[in-house]
């Protein structure tokens, strides 16, 4: 379609290139004529100023050898519309009457020369034969420019071809296997350099994505089974008899179990490019969960917590990624807020996380979404943010930021 879009610009083009040219010379064609018709009737009237001058040489009455042109001695005699006119506009020389007529004037010094060229005007009279022919010419060169479109058409057609080929590869390839060996089929022109190119590209691009996908198999596999083998000695632990203060060390490191395998989850899910079933889940024991994955906070007198969510709340949204995303998100607002109060709240389909922090750097507001990208007093990697869009972007959900030295105010629509 985007082809043949592009072949219907051309015609189009070249079309309208065709009259646009096509009007241009007809309004020179008219101003031509008219140059010369206003040229030829200055000649005559230098002829007969030659005339004139020798006839007072010889003291005899002037009298132009053309009957439609006078001559007057002085302004004071020209006729009264000429000499209005020439009272108005002094350098003009030629003059139309509202009866009318029109003259053409030359100044002797003394005297004027007036031609009255009114049943003269050559171009006036064929004006609308001229018209009409320039019609004619132009129907002629549209119909001329409309075939050489036609055939540029079919010319533009039979050299795109090999590209409607490539194209045609392209969209016909599974996803999960980009098309190989495809150049050969093209002759060595331009087409079959670029296809060749385009396969060499497209090879390095599945070595690239082979590689990742062994990365993400090998990360699921290793990471796995320790986590595996950590989870059952922490279950046995917890089986024996420790007192209160061991308990609630066990348990902590039980939560932070639980926590790396959905982040390892979640990491995995979006290495792969995952597109997890989205079901109804309730909100607030989501946000109470992240909350309490944030007790190491929790114990200071200084920060308030407000919760603003009702019990049946639900959102459409993968139960595991959600939850990461609420830790990143509700972790900072923690994490940069030293006095003050942070605001977690729902209404309309939007959840906001607002805190009275530091907020973020003036410096790294455009690109504070970007992987890497941290503040001077981060002890963090700088994944948090970009991990969050991500995650966003995989479940559809919109997400806002805007922060200001009064603290960070984040917004996630859910749809």
């Amino acid at each position: 379609m985007k082809t043949n879009q592009l072949r219907n610009r051309i015609i189009t083009h070249f079309i309208g290139l065709t009259l646009l040219i096509s009007v241009l010379y007809g309004i020179l064609s008219f101003i031509f004529a008219y140059k010369v018709e206003d040229r030829f009737f200055y000649l005559l009237l230098k002829d007969e100023q030659t005339t004139v001058q020798r006839q007072i040489a010889e003291n005899l009455i002037p009298d132009p050898k053309l009957d439609f042109i006078k001559y007057y001695p002085s302004a004071d005699v020209l006729p009264v519309q000429v000499k209005l006119a020439l009272q108005q506009t002094p350098n003009q020389r030629e003059f139309s009457t509202d009866d009318g007529l029109y003259y053409h004037l030359h100044d002797m010094q003394p005297g004027y020369l007036v031609a009255e060229v009114s049943d003269h005007l050559v171009v006036r009279q064929f004006k609308e034969g001229m018209i009409y022919l320039l019609f004619i010419l132009l129907s002629i060169l549209v119909l001329i420019s409309i075939a050489v479109a036609i055939t540029s058409h079919r010319l533009a057609k039979q050299l795109l071809k090999p590209l409607d080929k490539i194209m045609t590869i392209l969209d016909n390839a599974p996803v999960e296997k980009l098309p190989q060996d495809f150049a050969k089929q093209f002759k060595n022109d331009e087409i079959g350099t670029f296809a060749l190119t385009l396969e060499s590209a497209l090879a390095r691009i599945k070595t690239f994505i082979n590689r990742e996908q062994n990365f993400t198999r090998d990360v699921s596999h290793e990471l796995r089974t320790p986590i595996t083998i950590s989870q059952g000695a922490l279950t046995l632990l917890q089986q024996t008899n420790l007192d209160d203060k061991q308990q609630q060390l066990v348990q902590r490191i039980a939560n932070a179990q639980q926590q790396i395998e959905q982040s390892l989850e979640m990491l995995l899910s979006l290495a792969r490019e995952e597109l997890n079933a989205h079901k109804p889940c309730k909100l607030l024991p989501l946000v109470e969960n992240s909350i309490l994955q944030q007790y190491q906070y929790l114990i200071d007198p200084n920060i308030d917590i407000e919760v603003n969510i009702e019990k049946k709340q639900i959102v459409k949204a993968d139960h595991t990624q959600l939850l990461i995303l609420l830790n990143n998100l509700i972790g900072n607002a923690f994490k940069y807020t030293s006095r003050g109060a942070v605001s977690i709240a729902y209404s309309n389909d939007i959840l906001s996380i607002s805190d009275t922090g530091r907020g973020i750097c003036t410096s790294l507001k455009n690109n504070v979404l970007e992987a890497g990208v941290k503040g001077e007093h981060s002890s963090g990697l700088g994944q948090g943010l970009n991990i969050v869009k991500r995650l966003c972007e995989q479940m559809k959900i919109d997400f806002s930021i805007t922060s200001s030295s009064n603290g960070t105010h984040v917004q996630l629509k859910f749809k």
